[in-house]
């Protein structure tokens, strides 16, 4: 145990949680984590860790400490995917902590955060978008033209916001998803990679393309009108007649909600993606081929969201199979 104490930087006992926090969220933005992450790093550690665990001794830190935490966020009403979060910053920091040897154990990995429940996917059917987009297009046809593309592609509203005219192959009719648009403090916006890092290249069909030449002849058109011309490189969605700046992801989410309210639709941007999903997972493609347009690094996690709907295909099989079988019995008997 001395010679344990006599390597740990946690010897001196002076170190608290809200330090290890501190010195975790400048190491976190040090290696590189996205703005929206380190946003969300910063809130719970000001606004939920700091407060309630900040001041204890990082060396006296107990499991107890953790479960106790958590219960009291339960009692606020707080939800369990908001207290898992809490849950896995602190565990993030105290993993890091042990590698920087302040603390001899992570007693993170004995807590018990409130277990997770699948939320129910709810998505407008088709009747419910074709309304949506006639609205959207009435509305405003450039985020109109966005809106079907989102329904399309089920990408995430980020990766939509960031396409570029560059990133469409007219002839191999795909689009390439390789970025993501996200809100910086102070009104402005930046690009990232897309979540899971990984480009992908989405197929359009010939309404998708011929969606995208609509608004392609618009935008030369506005531009020839203004007597500018569009960047090299323009954002294929823009409020700027040269395309220098994209859409931005607060306005396509605020655009959608009134738009469905226009509609009579009870939805949200989101729920677009969900839409795309579940048409294809009904329709009888498979995990892989869906998790693969939707950016799922893994099919396991296309199964685990959409359980509900893969359950239900299970049923129709069944029925479908027990049909088949009862028919094939009836012609032998």
């Amino acid at each position: 145990m001395i010679a344990e104490l006599s390597r740990s930087e946690a010897a001196t006992g002076a170190e608290t949680v809200g330090d290890l926090l501190e010195r975790f969220l400048s190491y976190a933005q040090s290696k590189g984590r996205s703005p929206t992450t380190l946003r969300e790093y910063k809130r719970i550690a000001e606004k939920v860790l700091g407060p309630e665990v900040g001041r204890i001794n990082l060396s006296r830190l107990t499991t107890h400490d953790l479960d106790q935490l958590y219960a009291q966020l339960t009692a606020k009403g707080l939800k369990a995917t908001t207290i898992r979060r809490v849950h896995a910053l602190i565990g993030a920091a105290l993993h890091q902590a042990v590698r920087w040897e302040l603390v001899n154990r992570n007693v993170s990995l004995q807590a018990n955060p409130p277990a997770l429940h699948a939320p129910e996917i709810i998505a407008p059917d088709p009747d419910e978008v074709r309304r949506i987009m006639q609205a959207a297009e009435a509305i405003d046809p450039t985020l109109g033209a966005l809106l079907v593309l989102a329904a399309l592609t089920a990408a995430r509203r980020g990766e939509l916001c960031a396409l570029r005219w560059s990133d469409i192959d007219w002839e191999g009719a795909s689009l390439r998803i390789a970025r993501s648009v996200h809100e910086v403090a102070g009104g402005g916006w930046s690009e990232k990679p897309v979540k899971t890092h990984q480009v992908r290249q989405i197929s359009l069909d010939e309404f998708g393309l011929e969606i995208l030449r609509r608004h392609r002849a618009e935008v030369a058109r506005l531009a020839d009108e203004l007597g500018v011309s569009p960047a090299p490189d323009a954002f294929l969605f823009s409020r700027s007649p040269t395309g220098l700046e994209p859409v931005r992801p607060d306005v396509l989410t605020r655009f959608t909600q009134r738009v469905a309210s226009s509609a009579g639709v009870e939805t949200h941007l989101r729920a677009l993606r969900h839409f795309s999903a579940t048409q294809a997972l009904v329709a009888g493609f498979d995990a892989a081929t869906v998790g693969a347009r939707l950016g799922h690094v893994d099919p396991s996690i296309t199964i685990r969201i959409y359980s509900d709907v893969i359950d239900r295909r299970d049923r129709e099989l069944a029925a479908s199979l027990g049909r088949w079988l009862e028919h094939s019995h009836h012609l032998h008997s």
